[in-house]
């Protein structure tokens, strides 16, 4: 129609996809929203950044500020002349109201390229990558700030998305129009929007349409049967239903491109102050810019307007039931861990959840250390935030992406620092059930993750496995998460058990992996001095360790060793921290399953204990007593493993003897008797405490003792030996894809972290195992006969 010839540039055709640029430039309403603070490189010389930010080292605080202020005054009348413009054409008629939602579908749609990571100035690649890029590329224009921004114009221009000045201003609009919608009204929007097809709805939810769902083909297909069935195809749509998904989708594509830049242009100004004081001036002036508009009061307060808004409507889609609830601001009791879910929650976008916790991190790491948190987080609605991050930690099913799973997990530690949302997660009663089984369930889901780029040791799981621990933590000392704890354990205990052994297996490897850096720094420094903990000269760097710029790809791996083992140190002491906390409140859990109980003793506490305090702790020394430099604190390591060996022994003492006498690695009598020595005489633990571990010792070693005795003039039959373990078999079982005989406890360990026959790697499930009590009663009289303990089975 004319309106929309107008609005589009004067062609009565609609606007093809990648129109984005031309829609900013030749349309009408491209022309109001454009004006913007940000876009640099397209106003050159004109732009705010040159006008204003030029010599920032030599600013003061005070007149940044006041630039800031200026700049957004200016951007804030922008908005308001285009609201006042779009208010009036959606009241003339239905046709001009159409047109309206038309041409921001048309510019969202044109702009979808700006997602790709092609088009992005970090190039998919994160903070660091562009750290990387501009400090280290071969590429002199990938060097330098200005050029990259140059050079994303151009893109703009050539693929035809819109400039990130005018995607924000855009995205600012698509705010204000949604903030008439109250969340009493999320009944009101219509998830089965999106499975809709044809004019104007193709237009209002473009690539939307195309996105990745959280359910498989199946259940959309389900629920788009259902959803006509219902008729909700074939009516009218509602007006805030249309302009609720154009705002979700100016989220995806609008907003979330333009936080992570300016995150990158923050951490830049930080890398090169002191470095490169060009490099720093421009990403800090950049970062200045785009921070007048993304702080603005006015873009904050309509943010987090739509976010309460986004995450009723999620809680409202998953959990019908509980709409009413969500509405009224009561969902407080039951849990929102369930099996099922909706059907109309399966056929939903799945980057709705992935931008809410791009936005969330973003306000949260932007901010700089020691300032208060941004107003967002005052803005939100905790009774809202909290269940759906906990809904998302929990839901594995329902949210599979285990990444941004364990990103949930950062948001919701970061929260609890709050009062707010602390005092929620204190009283509560469905977080009390939810939060602890959501950790566990996150915690496991992480194990798949790939390894660092930066750093060819480190696993991405144990940084997003860190604020899994931190939290739990956080709450195990509150009396309603310490039931919840237990009663997951009981009632889902090879969940638990998985989860257990997953973080002995990183307690373990994290702790080891600092020890031995530590070890080598000793031996470094010995033979050649501070000066040879430098990382290698670029030409003495393998040919299959460098990029296709000759650069070292682990450079920053490698750069300081230093630094290596304080993160591992530090990571290692938080997870056996954690480990201590929930033996300390489930130990019978642990001692009852015997594959658990071996992973415990043998490749965690009697393998630290040996490290700590065994025949090769000196080598551990320098010559300072600098372990705090290094993150180490081997007194607290001690402390925290003589009192898990007390948690356990209180279970079953006979047990637990009987299981670390098996250790022939790592046990002997006296690396323990020297930990009870050590901790008297440093006075590490209470006196009845250290009572406890002393006769736990005395006790063990006896048995060993006896044990050694009893084996020193018998041959043990083959055949009562595991294959692998080579000790006598406790609970034989007869593994049915190789008709081999392992011991339980040694298989179910196996498959706990493989799934499959060791001897031939085809699937197989603890459930799959056949007892042999045949042999299990002949091991028992031949151990009987011989005077040899047993440690028992499964409880």
């Amino acid at each position: 129609n004319a309106m929309r010839a107008m609005m589009a540039g004067g062609s009565s055709r609609p606007p093809q996809p990648c129109q984005g640029f031309k829609l900013q430039t030749e349309s009408f309403l491209g022309w109001v929203l454009a004006p913007t603070c940000i876009d640099t490189a397209l106003y050159k010389d004109k732009s705010a950044r040159q006008m204003h930010f030029q010599g920032l080292a030599r600013k003061t605080q005070s007149a940044v500020t006041q630039v800031q202020s200026l700049l957004r005054s200016s951007v804030n009348d922008v908005i308001e002349e285009a609201k006042g413009l779009v208010n009036l054409l959606l009241r003339v008629d239905e046709p001009t109201r159409e047109a309206v939602l038309m041409w921001l579908g048309d510019v969202l749609t044109g702009t979808e390229p700006r997602t790709k990571s092609a088009n992005t100035l970090d190039q998919g690649g994160g903070p660091q990558h562009f750290l990387s890029s501009l400090e280290n590329s071969g590429t002199p224009m990938q060097m330098n700030l200005d050029a990259r921004l140059g050079v994303q114009v151009m893109q703009a221009q050539v693929m035809g998305f819109a400039t990130s000045g005018m995607a924000l201003n855009v995205f600012w609009l698509l705010l204000e129009l949604v903030n008439p919608i109250k969340l009493a009204m999320v009944g009101s929007l219509d998830p089965a929007y999106v499975l809709r097809s044809g004019a104007p709805h193709a237009g209002i939810l473009g690539g939307f349409a195309e996105e990745a769902r959280f359910g498989d083909s199946e259940e959309v297909a389900k629920a788009k049967e259902e959803a006509q069935a219902a008729g909700a195809l074939s009516e009218a749509p509602k007006f805030t239903t249309q302009v609720f998904w154009l705002a979700l989708r100016a989220q995806h594509i609008m907003l979330v491109p333009v936080l992570k830049e300016d995150l990158c242009f923050a951490v830049a100004a930080g890398y090169f102050q002191g470095r490169d004081i060009g490099k720093m001036e421009a990403a800090l002036g950049e970062h200045f810019l785009h921070q007048a508009i993304l702080e603005h009061s006015g873009f904050v307060a309509g943010l987090a307007a739509l976010l309460n808004l986004e995450m009723a409507f999620c809680l409202s889609a998953a959990l019908p039931e509980r709409a009413a609830d969500v509405a009224a601001g009561r969902l407080n009791t039951g849990s929102v861990l369930t099996q099922e879910v909706s059907a109309q929650w399966c056929a939903l976008p799945s980057c709705i959840l992935e931008d809410l916790i791009e936005i969330l991190e973003f306000y949260t790491n932007i901010r700089p250390p020691g300032q208060p948190q941004s107003e967002l987080f005052t803005l939100l609605r905790a009774d809202l935030l909290l269940p759906l991050v906990t809904f998302m930690l929990g839901s594995g099913n329902h949210v599979k992406n285990p990444n941004l799973r364990g990103k949930a997990t950062t948001i919701l530690m970061n929260l609890a620092k709050q009062r707010d949302y602390m005092n929620l997660l204190e009283t509560s009663p469905l977080l009390a059930n939810d939060i602890i089984p959501g950790c566990i369930r996150v915690f496991t889901a992480v194990e798949k993750t790939k390894q660092s780029y930066y750093d060819i040791r480190m696993q991405l799981k144990y940084q997003l496995r860190i604020p899994i621990m931190e939290l739990m933590e956080k709450v195990l000392p509150m009396e309603a998460h310490r039931k919840s704890l237990l009663a997951f354990a009981n009632t889902f205990p090879d969940e638990f058990h998985k989860f257990l052994n997953q973080m002995m297996n990183d307690a373990t490897m994290q702790i080891f992996e600092g020890l031995d850096t530590l070890q080598e720094i000793r031996r470094l420094v010995r033979e050649g001095g501070e000066s040879a903990l430098q990382r290698p000269a670029a030409g003495e760097v393998a040919d299959d360790e460098q990029n296709e710029g000759g650069e070292d790809v682990y450079r920053r791996s490698r750069a300081d060793p230093k630094e290596h083992c304080k993160t591992y140190m530090k990571m290692g002491h938080r997870t056996i921290r954690t480990l201590w906390s929930i033996i300390k409140e489930a130990p019978a859990v642990v001692v009852s399953k015997l594959n658990v109980l071996q992973q415990l003793l043998h490749n965690c506490l009697n393998s630290c204990l040996d490290r700590l305090v065994g025949p090769k702790c000196l080598e551990l020394k320098g010559q300072a007593r600098d372990f705090d430099e290094y993150n180490f604190h081997p007194k607290e390591l001690l402390q925290l493993i003589a009192e898990m060996y007390v948690y356990i022994s209180r279970t079953d003492a006979e047990k637990v003897h009987k299981m670390i006498t098996e250790d022939g690695r790592s046990y002997r009598p006296k690396t323990f008797q020297k930990a009870v020595q050590v901790l008297a005489r440093e006075r590490m633990i209470p006196g009845p405490m250290l009572k406890e571990f002393e006769t736990f010792v005395q006790d063990l070693n006896k048995l060993a003792a006896s044990q050694e005795a009893a084996l020193a003039n018998i041959t043990v039959p083959d055949e009562f030996l595991d294959p692998i373990m080579s000790e006598i078999m406790e609970d034989p079982v007869l593994l049915p894809t190789s008709n081999t005989i392992m011991d339980r406890k040694v298989i179910e360990r196996h498959i706990m972290s493989n799934d499959d026959d060791p001897f031939n790697r085809k699937p197989l499930a603890v459930k799959d195992l056949v007892p042999d009590t045949d042999l299990r009663a002949r091991i028992q009289a031949f151990c009987s006969q011989h005077g040899i303990v047993l440690g028992g089975g499964e409880d």
